[in-house]
């Protein structure tokens, strides 16, 4: 089973970043947009897993979640990934980096003991695009600047989702949810 552990946003959230999505949309990209119903913040992308290890990955979840509080997060600004000259993921940073960093971080040390390779590369994002060229990059970059990012939305649970790659685009399915303290 292919899964990853993320931090879903809200429905506003992801109608508002929809709505930029079609905006850029009429850059002739050669890109693959992101749908707005699977937008989300990944804490750690596990890929494929034995169903034994599942109730682990949820004990770990449930523990880390109950010892963070609900946050409120701001929409930064948009960004590449690996980099601005060597384009491969177009996203919105947001804010609260560290505290997001650190569940990120022990989830990683906790799913380490499970097996599970460490990254150590969190950066609080959600992807809008992954760039299968630099075509038109530069005219994207210049509708980007007239963007302003102003808003914020909470983050209320952490998610183990299940990710079934389709002709059509992944498919995203909720496993298991656990809410942050209040």
């Amino acid at each position: 089973m292919r899964t990853f552990i993320a931090l879903p946003i809200s429905e506003d959230t992801k109608n508002l970043l929809g709505n930029i999505e079609n905006t850029l949309k009429h850059t002739p990209l050669d890109a693959k947009w992101v749908k707005p119903e699977n937008l989300h913040i990944t804490l750690k992308f596990i890929g494929e897993i034995g169903e034994e290890k599942i109730e682990e990955i949820k004990a770990i979840i449930k523990e880390i979640g109950e010892s963070f509080f609900k946050l409120k997060v701001s929409l930064k600004e948009f960004g590449f990934f690996p980099t601005k000259s060597n384009p491969k993921v177009f996203f919105i940073s947001t804010d609260k980096e560290e505290i997001l960093g650190e569940i990120a971080d022990r989830l990683e040390d906790k799913m380490e003991r499970l097996g599970i390779k460490k990254e150590h590369r969190f950066r609080s994002h959600i992807t809008l695009a992954r760039l299968k060229s630099r075509r038109n990059i530069d005219q994207l970059q210049r509708k980007i600047r007239d963007l302003k990012l102003t808003h914020s939305f909470s983050i209320n649970s952490i998610v183990l989702f299940k990710s079934t790659l389709t002709k059509f685009g992944p498919i995203y399915e909720e496993i298991f949810k656990i809410y942050l303290r209040n």
